[in-house]
């Protein structure tokens, strides 16, 4: 008997020992099928993601809060130092929304006057939005820009479009002390509604996502100053997407037109391609200054050749986006802005006239567009911590 009780104390001083060790030691963990796993697990800083309560690894379950890993390997360092620095949430990353919403008006008032005019009004919403995101090892910003406004002649009770703007955009790098940096971009470009070569109205010369522009690079981004960046990509695929096919028929932005096809004397229609598939060489140039607290200025030069163009005689070709800003702060919500944008796109032709040996002659040819807008801009600004 008494060497039952002298058994059954040991047991109980062996029980007591364990259940001391497994409350003693935080790292030790319980698996799924009840076995005790004793050797310190740490998490890969690298891979850290925010999320809440309890997480699973393969059969590994941890009861840290707000800590979620996709990786895990031994470690021999300091465990305590090791949580405290994965428990501080701006180690690693950081996120930032910000952006601004615009109404734009400018105003044009005539009444018997000698040197001719109409009246008019116009107006225009505008929104900029911006999200950044940065980890240890890269960060990436997605970037929105969105543009309306709309013309009010006073004589002929006629509305026409003056602004008609859809952007996004996104873009990738690695996070290293060198202004040189490995960067992709990805971006769309299209409209809202139908456009017109006014004054006809009726039919329509483009719509939304006829044309839209789907762009994809990788290459390097240099910062040679704060207000001053280049990008470079010898790799850059550009998509032109024609989704009206009356549009696609005609050729329009590109794409290749539709054609009768005649064989053994029966006719067959084709239609036209709806996209248009690019491959070249991008040079993104971009400056933004202030100067004092009530001037800015912004350019962005985007240079754009296909060196992959069937038609060789059109491989030196390039394409020019260069939009250019200057805004006058006049106070916290209210500033004057002057805009101006150019596009060359050897794709986009226009309906053109020329006198030739004294016979007029009608063409379709590219041709620079140019956009020029002024006007009190009301804006409210908005941003995250």
């Amino acid at each position: 008997m008494s060497a039952f009780k002298s058994d059954l104390n040991r047991l109980i001083i062996n029980i007591f020992l364990i259940m001391m060790i497994l409350l003693s030691n935080p790292f030790i963990i319980k698996g799924q099928d009840s076995i005790f796993q004793i050797r310190p697990y740490t998490i890969k800083i690298d891979t850290l993601i925010k999320t809440d309560t309890t997480y699973i690894i393969d059969t590994i379950i941890s009861k840290y809060t707000y800590i979620v890993t996709d990786t895990i390997y031994e470690t021999s360092e300091n465990d305590s130092e090791i949580m405290t620095y994965l428990l501080d949430d701006n180690k690693d990353f950081n996120h930032k929304l910000e952006g601004n919403f615009g109404i734009t008006f400018n105003q044009l008032a005539i009444t018997h006057w000698a040197a001719g005019g109409e009246s008019n009004g116009s107006g225009k919403v505008t929104s900029n939005i911006t999200y950044k995101y940065n980890r240890k090892l890269f960060n990436y910003v997605v970037n929105g820009i969105f543009a309306y406004g709309m013309s009010n002649y006073t004589k002929d009770k006629r509305y026409e479009k003056s602004e008609d703007r859809c952007e996004i955009s996104m873009t990738m790098s690695n996070n290293n002390s060198n202004n040189l940096s490995f960067t992709s971009i990805a971006s769309l470009k299209t409209q809202f509604t139908n456009g017109y070569s006014y004054p006809n109205d009726s039919i329509p010369i483009s719509r939304f996502f006829a044309p839209a522009y789907i762009n994809l690079s990788a290459g390097y981004n240099y910062n040679i100053k704060d207000y001053l960046s280049v990008y470079i990509s010898p790799i850059a695929g550009k998509m032109t997407i024609v989704t009206d096919q009356r549009l696609a028929d005609l050729g329009s932005y590109g794409v290749e037109a539709g054609y009768w096809n005649i064989y053994n004397g029966d006719s067959t229609w084709v239609n036209g391609k709806n996209i248009l598939s690019e491959l070249g060489i991008n040079v993104l140039i971009k400056y933004k200054q202030d100067f004092k607290d009530d001037i800015s200025i912004f350019s962005t030069l985007n240079l754009y050749n296909n060196y992959m163009d069937p038609n060789k005689s059109n491989r030196w070709n390039i394409d020019v986006d260069w939009e250019t800003g200057i805004k006058f702060i006049i106070n916290k919500r209210i500033s004057a802005i002057v805009n101006v944008h150019l596009i060359y796109d050897d794709n986009i032709k226009f309906t053109i006239t020329e006198i030739i040996d004294g016979v007029e002659v009608t063409k379709q040819s590219p041709i620079l567009q140019f956009k020029e807008s002024l006007g009190i801009t009301f804006l409210y600004k908005f941003a995250t911590d």
